[in-house]
């Protein structure tokens, strides 16, 4: 009963002559697989209906233009200290083109909600930004449309964007082409160049510190588009990186200082921690610790409170002796100092 009413789907489909692309039994396997490397579980829905839709958009290229060229290794959904949150697959490469895929499911409204990232930071800008439509009972992805990105570019110079609750761009769906042929044309015959996107402008190095145990080399960090999901290389969630000696200790301390109504409404407000490993060998090559920053907005319009902490590692108890953290405003000058003892496991 369960293949008739798929055959009747495949021949509505064929009949109002949408593309799409049939899922097997491995791709379903293979989606659940890459959803469960996140840590996080809310978002492990998200992810495997991404990778479905990657999954799907991929066999449709391949039968409909098997000479073209894909590689999917950096996409988001495989970088998940990278980013975590942004709901589309980002980082698609087919030929010489990046191609972003947005999965809606919903067709009665009128808009379609794209992540900020994914139009503002330019490494997740794309060429082309392809809208997908997961039937996973069908067991098939449809391929609905796409936009130019400097047609988007246009269309952002002539209005003011509309935001949703949660800060995601708000696009018409008339804006994307609804003929995904022409899409397979763009890719096949077309050069990157005529579509120009945003290049990525290398962080600018700070000076490193030359402390008593070793040198932790730095760079620049905006911490403000974590609030969006986006963080640079290296920063994963507490959880995977933290003993679980210290969860429970940091969470407490940021939330130390807030005020009775502060907590009242901080469900409502955005708190974002990721960890990066240091390895402060120079003479110990083993030697790293742990450093912690705790990121939040608060109530007051452009106003965050930020928590640093550098705790020990998984296989260390304390830190090492004497080790320093410094903070520096924006002109080098210190405004705050710790130093371990002999006997912390963080700072």
């Amino acid at each position: 009963m369960m293949r008739n009413t798929i055959m009747e789907q495949n021949d509505l489909l064929l009949a109002l002559q949408l593309e799409f692309a049939e899922l097997e039994a491995e791709d379903f396997e293979q989606s659940a697989e890459i959803s469960h490397r996140i840590i996080d579980e809310s978002l492990r829905w998200q992810t495997y209906q991404n990778a479905l839709g990657l999954i799907g958009f991929e066999n449709w290229l391949k039968q409909r233009k098997p000479e073209l060229q894909i590689n999917k290794n950096q996409c988001s959904i495989f970088q998940s200290q990278t980013i975590t949150k942004i709901n589309a697959v980002c980082n698609l490469k087919v030929n010489d083109f990046i191609v972003c895929l947005i999965n809606k499911n919903d067709f009665t409204d009128e808009f379609v909600e794209v992540t900020k990232a994914a139009l503002d930071f330019p490494e997740f800008v794309a060429h082309f930004y392809v809208l997908i439509e997961v039937l996973e009972e069908q067991e098939q992805v449809i391929i609905n449309g796409f936009l130019r990105y400097d047609e988007l570019n246009k269309y952002r110079g002539s209005v003011n964007l509309q935001k949703s609750k949660i800060g995601d761009y708000q696009l018409p769906i008339s804006l994307f082409k609804s003929k995904p042929s022409q899409l397979l044309l763009y890719l096949n015959f077309l050069a990157p160049s005529a579509i120009p996107i945003p290049s990525l402008v290398p962080a600018i190095p700070v000076i490193s510190t030359k402390e008593i145990i070793g040198q932790a080399s730095q760079s620049i960090v905006n911490l403000s588009r974590w609030l969006h999901g986006a963080f640079d290389t290296g920063w994963q969630a507490t959880e995977a990186i933290l003993p679980p000696s210290n969860r429970t200790e940091f969470a407490f301390r940021f939330r130390e200082g807030h005020s009775q109504e502060t907590d009242k409404t901080e469900s409502s407000l955005a708190i974002v921690k990721r960890g990066k490993l240091l390895n402060l060998g120079i003479e110990k090559a083993d030697e790293s610790v742990v450093l912690i920053v705790g990121f939040k907005a608060v109530e007051e319009p452009d106003k965050f409170q930020v928590s640093v902490e550098i705790c020990s590692t998984k296989n260390q108890t304390y830190l090492p002796q004497d080790l320093q953290l410094m903070v520096l405003d924006e002109t080098g000058t210190q405004v705050m100092q710790a130093q371990a003892r002999n006997t912390n496991n963080n700072i």
